[in-house]
C-alpha cells in the first residue's frame, strides 16, 4: 500500500497534453474575450468608461488585463491568485469563480528569428471572494487640497492660475504652462488639471499636440480622478471620437496603452509626493 492511496482520486495520470491544448484553449478564450469588449468598449460608452475605472483602479495591470477584469468582474478592488491569498491566511470562498489574466511566460524564438514572450492564463479573485469580503480596510482619505498638490508636483510643467481664460484650465504648448482658471470649486480645480497635466505628458512624452491628445488626456483625467474619489459626474463617454472608434483592435489597444502609461506615470508622481506629504505629517505629530 502506497503512502499516496491518501490524497484520493489518484488513479487519473497526469496528460500534459490534455493540459497544454486546455492552456491553449484558456488562452484563445481570454483574447476572443478582449476583441470582443474592444469592440464593445468602441461602440459603447458605458463598457468604454467601466474600463477606464478598472485601468484606473489596478494602475499597473497591462490593457490586456484590464480589459479582461472588465469584462469579468468590473467592480473587484483587490485581486489575487489563491495563493497569495492563502499566504496572508485568507481563503477564497469555495464557489468562487476566477477572473481570468494573462501573464508572461516563458521567451522562444520564431521561425523568422523574432523573440516574443509567451503568455499564461491565470485564475485571479477579488476581496470579496474571500474570508474577508465584510473585513476590507477603509482607504485613507485625502483631502482635494492634498490631491491639488499632489497633482501639482506630477506635473512636467508649471501654473499660473490666472481670472479671465474661457475655459476651467489650458495647457499652452508653446509657452510650456498650464493657465488655471481662478474661483474654480475644488473638484473643478482637480478634475480641470487632471486633464492639462495629461495634455503636457502627452506632448512631453509623445510629442502629440492637444488636437491629437485632447481626448486622450480627457479619459486620463477620468481614470485619476475616479481612483481618488473625485466626482466624474461631469465626464460623458455617450460617444467616442470617430479617430480612436474606428481603429482595428490592435491600434485601439495601443490607444489605451498610451493612456494607462501617461495616466501611470501621473499617478506615479502623484503617490511620492502623497507619501513625502504624509512622512512629513507623522514627523510634525511626533515632535
Amino acid at each position: 500500500m502506497s503512502i499516496y492511496d491518501v490524497f484520493g482520486g489518484g488513479n487519473k495520470p497526469y496528460n500534459k497534453a490534455e493540459w497544454a491544448a486546455q492552456k491553449q484553449a484558456e488562452r484563445r478564450e481570454a483574447y476572443e474575450l478582449i476583441d470582443n469588449t474592444c469592440t464593445e468598449m468602441a461602440k459603447d460608452g458605458n463598457s468604454f468608461r467601466q474600463y477606464l475605472e478598472v485601468q484606473g483602479r489596478f494602475d499597473r495591470y497591462s490593457v490586456n488585463n484590464a480589459i479582461l477584469v472588465s469584462a469579468q468582474m468590473p467592480n473587484a478592488t483587490l485581486l489575487k491568485e489563491k495563493a497569495k491569498w492563502k499566504e496572508s491566511r485568507v481563503y477564497v470562498d469555495k464557489e468562487a469563480k476566477g477572473v481570468i489574466i494573462l501573464e508572461p511566460g516563458k521567451e522562444y524564438t520564431r521561425d523568422d528569428g523574432s523573440k516574443v514572450v509567451s503568455y499564461n492564463t491565470k485564475a485571479i479573485y477579488d476581496i470579496s471572494q474571500t474570508s474577508v469580503a465584510n473585513r476590507q480596510e477603509a482607504k485613507e482619505s485625502r483631502s482635494i487640497r492634498e490631491l491639488v498638490s499632489a497633482l501639482i508636483d506630477a506635473s512636467p510643467v508649471p501654473f499660473e492660475p490666472v481670472d479671465s481664460l474661457e475655459t476651467a484650465a489650458f495647457y499652452d504648448d508653446k509657452q510650456q504652462i498650464i493657465f488655471i482658471k481662478t474661483g474654480l470649486s475644488e473638484e473643478q480645480l482637480f478634475v480641470s488639471m487632471s486633464k492639462e497635466v495629461a495634455s503636457a505628458v502627452y506632448d512631453f512624452k509623445y510629442n502629440e499636440k492637444r488636437d491629437r491628445s485632447d481626448f486622450k488626456a480627457f479619459c486620463v483625467a477620468y481614470m485619476v480622478s475616479s481612483r481618488y474619489g473625485v466626482d466624474t459626474k461631469g465626464f460623458n463617454f455617450d460617444k467616442l471620437p470617430d479617430e480612436l472608434s474606428s481603429l482595428e483592435t490592435q491600434a485601439f489597444k495601443s490607444e489605451l496603452g498610451s493612456m494607462r502609461d501617461v495616466m501611470g506615470e501621473i499617478q506615479n508622481e502623484m503617490y511620492k509626493s502623497l507619501e513625502k506629504n504624509r512622512s512629513a505629517k507623522a514627523k510634525n505629530q511626533e515632535r
